[in-house]
């Protein structure tokens, strides 16, 4: 019978890197997302806008987005600027 050695250490990595791409990814998703909507933003209301962006960020993450950064992003869009999602490491 062969044997198997199990490296916790090494998998634990893989795992986590893997973790770190599919953060990122999803992100990048985020982002994407967000930024389609400033067409439709510039001008707006912030309490308009945040509704909308509170409803993108739930159909990619299925839960709300934090009201600190809700509001960030929703007053980057009505001022016409770019919103960037970052993972967290």
């Amino acid at each position: 019978m062969a044997k198997f050695k199990f490296n916790k250490s090494a998998m634990q990595k893989v795992i986590k890197q893997a973790a770190q791409a599919k953060g990122e990814e999803i992100a990048a998703q985020l982002t994407v997302d967000l930024n389609a909507l400033k067409p439709a933003c510039i001008g707006q209301p912030v309490g308009e806008v945040k509704a909308k962006v509170q409803q993108a960020w739930r159909r990619r993450m299925h839960s709300d987005l934090s009201e600190p950064k809700l509001t960030e992003f929703a007053e980057l869009l009505v001022a016409g600027g770019t919103v960037r999602v970052t993972a967290s490491k």
